[in-house]
């Protein structure tokens, strides 16, 4: 009998039980829905997440700082008020660290962050007010709701981003009516006098829209300007520090071998953006796998679902199977038959748990306008390869589940089965 013979009677034997197939399909369907739905969670996230991790900084990025000697052993219990407090010392980078790191090969660029502290700010002969002010560093992605940046988060000297929190305050009509303005800050100097800088506002920051943002409504400045402050507000005589350096490896440099290189040339502690997303991804992992996990319950349970459904099925038509083998069907091609129904009724739940989940992704508007994210964010990401793998393997666990049923159904003897009622 021809292969596609066999499969066009599998698909009329279960079209004839229409009831009982649908059901064990569902069965499937329900294990491959939650598997489908996992996988675009996965992928979801893990886009989301990389674009957030990528915001935060370059991929090419490692923060050095100095390894901290703090002691941390039994002895160093809690003083009491009489007795002498514990000091702990912090170690800052030097510009002697900053020039050994940027030797290494490897390196493009070792940027310093300063640390600069202001006394006041106003704008558009406004009151004073308190604020913090912060060092902008290259490819740190910055939410705008006015204005634009150079390429890769740039800024230029003299320039400054205007948080949107102090828009109001300054007395701006809104965020793009503050562009082109100037922000005069106060700084203090080391020998206790102050001094005056203008800075022209190029661009005013948003609120991030994403939750895992961290946001800090900081008056941001270039480099070069925080340098010069920086100088400033170090005391005469004092040697060149830093909280740390933002280093950025050269294109198609190893950034691990890189970090090691950093750790090996000094007493120093890195961290890479990288290894950042890496901390985070194993959140999302594991939440994808806890789903897979729950998806690959239904489908074991429909295993058995799929064994007593065909079982059912051969007891039956224990007649018609006598017939068929007196009729000269082989007993390869009786077993074959039933192989092909639990096919049929893995491919039916495969593809019914898939459109499912695909529906749900369509819900990805509604799901990013809940939580508050960006529009457009898609926190549910089908993929279609594997997608594909998953019903060939539904495919494939059916057709196993269906190897003893259709023995049983190979090996009845056909005198016999036409004799059963």
């Amino acid at each position: 009998m021809r292969y596609f013979d066999i499969l066009k009677r599998a698909g009329r034997n279960l079209r004839q039980a229409k009831g009982r197939t649908i059901l064990t399909s569902l069965a499937i369907g329900v294990g491959a829905f939650t598997i489908a739905l996992a996988m675009a969670a996965g992928n979801g996230g893990r886009s989301y997440i990389d674009g957030v991790v990528s915001g935060a900084g370059d991929m090419r990025t490692i923060q050095v700082s100095a390894k901290q000697d703090f002691d941390n052993s039994a002895d160093d219990k809690p003083k009491k008020l009489n007795e002498e407090a514990t000091t702990r010392e912090f170690r800052s980078m030097t510009l002697t660290d900053r020039q050994k790191i940027a030797k290494i090969a490897g390196v493009e660029k070792a940027l310093p962050i300063h640390g600069v502290s202001m006394l006041s700010v106003s704008a558009n002969g406004s009151d004073e007010y308190q604020g913090v002010v912060s060092v902008q560093y290259d490819g740190t992605a910055i939410e705008l709701s006015a204005g634009k940046l150079a390429d890769n988060y740039e800024i230029k000297p003299s320039q400054i981003v205007l948080p949107h929190k102090y828009v109001e305050s300054f007395g701006f009509k809104d965020a793009e009516s503050a562009l082109g303005e100037k922000v005069k800050i106060t700084f203090n100097k080391a020998d206790g006098s102050t001094f005056v800088r203008e800075f022209n506002i190029v661009a005013v920051d948003a609120e991030p829209t994403s939750p895992l943002a961290f946001y800090q409504d900081d008056f941001r400045i270039s480099n070069a300007d925080g340098q010069e402050i920086a100088t400033l507000q170090r005391p005469e005589g004092s040697e060149e520090d830093y909280y740390s350096l933002m280093v950025t490896a050269k294109p198609g440099v190893d950034i691990e071998k890189l970090k090691q290189d950093i750790l090996d040339s000094g007493s120093y502690e890195a961290m890479t953006f990288a290894e950042m997303r890496t901390s985070v991804m194993q959140m999302v992992n594991i939440v994808q796998y806890g789903l897979m996990g729950f998806g690959l319950l239904a489908i074991i349970a429909s295993v058995f679902g799929i064994i007593n459904t065909q079982y059912i099925s051969v007891l039956e038509r224990t007649q018609q199977i006598g017939l068929m083998k007196a009729l000269g069907m082989r007993r390869r091609d009786v077993g074959r038959l039933f192989k092909l129904e639990a096919a049929w009724i893995g491919l039916i739940g495969g593809v019914i748990g898939v459109i499912l989940a695909w529906l749900v992704t369509l819900a990805n508007p509604i799901i990013a306008k809940t939580i508050e994210l960006e529009q457009g964010t898609e926190l549910l990401k089908m993929d279609w390869l594997m997608n594909g793998v998953l019903v060939v393997s539904l495919i494939l666990i059916a057709v196993l589940s269906g190897h003893f049923p259709s023995r049983k159904a190979a090996k009845l003897d056909p005198i016999e089965a036409l004799r059963t009622e």
